[in-house]
């Protein structure tokens, strides 16, 4: 096959990245740690190891995201009253706030995405991406342990 997954997939997701950071002009944080807050917002009280299961994400980026968002003032740490190694995250007011925003420039993005394809096009595609997901996250997993 000639043509690469990951250059499509490189494509949109660069563009769609712009398009968020274009949404929020003069924001203290980026898309990445976007994705966390969201994750955050809509499951307060999670782990940061929950969420970083939820997103497929190693620990060490969902370690400096969170970080991040605790630090510009959207998420908070509290300490797990039943287990006082771990923290549940959960969001400040200004994480609170800027979650609808989010989540009206997720829905157009996702509106301008799908864009000419009907339903049963873009269940096929959704299948077809988790399932590629899967594999990539598979890779990542068997090449850092074939590594230790």
């Amino acid at each position: 096959m000639d043509e690469s997954f990951g250059k499509w997939l490189s494509i949109i997701h660069r563009n769609l990245c712009s398009f968020m950071d274009n949404a929020f002009p003069g924001s203290d944080i980026g898309h990445g740690p976007r994705r966390f807050l969201v994750e955050i917002a809509l499951f307060p009280g999670h782990t940061q190891e929950e969420i970083s299961e939820r997103l497929l994400m190693d620990k060490t980026t969902t370690a400096r995201a969170v970080k991040q968002l605790e630090q510009r003032g959207y998420i908070n740490r509290k300490r797990d009253p039943y287990d006082r190694r771990r923290y549940r995250l959960i969001p400040t007011q200004k994480g609170e706030e800027m979650l609808p925003l989010v989540l009206e420039a997720r829905r157009k993005a996702h509106i301008a995405l799908s864009h000419g394809f009907s339903e049963e096009d873009l269940a096929q595609t959704a299948s077809i991406l988790r399932r590629m997901a899967d594999n990539a996250v598979r890779l990542r997993t068997e090449i850092g342990e074939s590594n230790h």
